[in-house]
């Protein structure tokens, strides 16, 4: 009994299949939404979908939110949010029972924000303002699974950040 539950732990299924589903909840270190002299930064959340159309080919979703605020004298406070919602596509190079290894790319929207907390009662005519546009990334990524359930997961590329890590959990 004891080697049947050692057996079940230790050895599971091929980390990324046809038909898997996969939820990742990450954070973001370093992003291109990041504002230059901001003197406070939310770091890049983001929560992203897998389903396995094929043994090497994933498709999916990501939705991930980042904001900064900066201060400039005269006026105020100026806070930036950005959230990003895109389709993401991955192929799986190299997929083992513990480990996966994937590259792929990302194309989405930007919804871009910006609120001002203006201290003056002159602006001088100017306004800050936040453009909202198309979003694309592309990325390199692997995940090392602790149990068939559960794994982390990193990625580097350009996306909604630089650096990525976090948690994955397997729906099937």
């Amino acid at each position: 009994m004891l080697i049947a539950a050692f057996v079940s732990t230790a050895a599971f299924s091929q980390t990324f299949e046809q038909g898997s589903n996969r939820l990742h909840l990450g954070v973001g270190f370093g992003s291109a939404y990041a504002i230059s002299g901001a003197t406070s930064y939310t770091p890049p959340i983001h929560l992203s979908f897998e389903h396995g159309i094929s043994e090497k080919i994933g498709v999916g979703a990501l939705i991930g939110y980042t904001g900064a605020k900066t201060t400039v004298p005269f006026f105020g406070d100026i806070k930036y949010s950005y959230i990003i919602v895109g389709a993401r596509g991955q192929y799986h190079f190299l997929s083992e029972d513990k480990y996966d290894v994937y590259g792929g790319a990302m194309l989405g929207y930007n919804i871009a924000s910006v609120k001002w907390d203006n201290n003056t009662t002159s602006t001088f005519g100017v306004e800050p303002t936040a453009a909202s546009s198309v979003a694309f990334g592309a990325f390199v990524g692997g995940r090392y699974n602790f149990s068939e359930k559960l794994a982390v997961f990193g990625e580097l590329g350009y996306s909604i950040a630089w650096i990525s890590a976090g948690i994955c959990f397997n729906l099937n």
